[in-house]
């Protein structure tokens, strides 16, 4: 097991990264990011984010935080057939980290997702807990509008561009996906929406038009949304302005 350190601020909260391979197929990396520093929220922190993406309780026994989900002798099959990350934000109030991993089952496909903490109490920050109700639906409305012209521009590219015979027939079936896709506009929720916070901006991720028998029709992938704190200062409530613009 190899354990490298990131300081954030000295007697501030910092990262231990836990870095192993599979037992199985050692070319396969699995690492995560334990948090240093406040005892009580940086345990509560690592202990559910280990639980929902490693499925360990971190207050068991266990031989490596990565074994219920790597491939074994007796499991052949991984869970997650790697695991890696990158830190957005660490200071003495906020903690965001995306994780970025492949999950196996009947196919594998590759994911990331955001986990996005205060560093005060240790709480989850969520969309629901730094956004007004007012602010929610005219973010669901903005979101909309950029995905919808985005899917739209694309469209027109694809209606527009010359090709063979053969690969028309992939045009079609990809404008085709795209058009499924706009009648799916507006978004109904912003509980699908990965998020994560930049220093002075919030970044939103929505998926993909296709599903995977699907994916090689849709050069387009996710669709990522970045917006600047000072443009969605009227969005955020009370708790949300206070947290998002205190990064010292």
């Amino acid at each position: 097991m190899a354990l490298f350190f990131t300081h954030c601020k000295k007697n501030e909260f910092s990262i231990t990264n836990i870095k192993e391979s599979s037992p199985k197929y050692p070319t396969l990396i699995y690492e995560f990011p334990l948090l240093n520093g406040s005892e009580e929220i940086a345990n509560k922190i690592n202990r559910e984010i280990a639980n929902e993406l490693l499925d360990i309780n971190l207050n068991d026994k266990y031989k490596s935080i990565f074994e219920n989900i790597w491939a074994t002798e007796n499991k052949p099959m991984s869970r997650l057939s790697f695991l890696n990350y990158k830190i957005n934000t660490l200071n003495q109030n906020l903690y965001s980290v995306t994780f970025y991993s492949e999950g196996c089952g009947a196919y594998c496909e590759e994911f990331n997702i955001s986990y996005n903490n205060d560093l005060q109490n240790g709480n989850e920050l969520t969309l629901d807990t730094i956004l007004t109700s007012k602010g929610k639906d005219d973010l669901i409305k903005i979101l909309s509008v950029k995905k919808r012209k985005k899917i739209e521009d694309y469209i027109f590219h694809l209606e527009n561009e010359e090709a063979t015979i053969e690969d028309k027939k992939m045009i079609d079936e990809s404008i085709w996906l795209y058009k499924d896709c706009l009648t799916r506009l507006p978004f109904k929720t912003l509980d699908y929406l990965d998020f994560k916070i930049k220093k002075d901006s919030i970044i939103l991720e929505s998926g993909r038009c296709s599903n995977h028998a699907m994916r090689a029709l849709d050069d387009l992938g996710n669709y990522s949304y970045a917006f600047h704190i000072s443009d969605i200062e009227t969005y955020l409530n009370e708790y949300g302005l206070n947290t998002l613009t205190n990064q010292n």
